[in-house]
């Protein structure tokens, strides 16, 4: 089963000035093991604005708004 979890959020901000919260969201496996118990593994990161809008990662504090190609920079650790 795949679960997706809110594990962190930021400010970034473009380069015309407008200010955007990042929500960070981890991807888990969760998969039931022959003697009942469940583990889960680590999937993939994704990140999108408060607003909805999908982000990718360009850099380690760069990213970019997927529907308009803008690049984003990390305000805040």
């Amino acid at each position: 089963m795949l679960i997706t979890r809110q594990i962190g959020s930021f400010k970034a901000n473009s380069e015309s000035g407008e200010t955007y919260t990042i929500n960070e969201f981890q991807e888990y496996v969760s998969v039931l093991t022959n003697i009942g118990n469940t583990t889960e593994f680590e999937g993939a990161k994704k990140w999108k604005t408060s607003t909805g809008l999908e982000v990718k990662q360009a850099d380690k504090d760069a990213y970019r708004i997927v529907s308009s190609n803008e690049i984003i920079r990390k305000t805040e650790k």
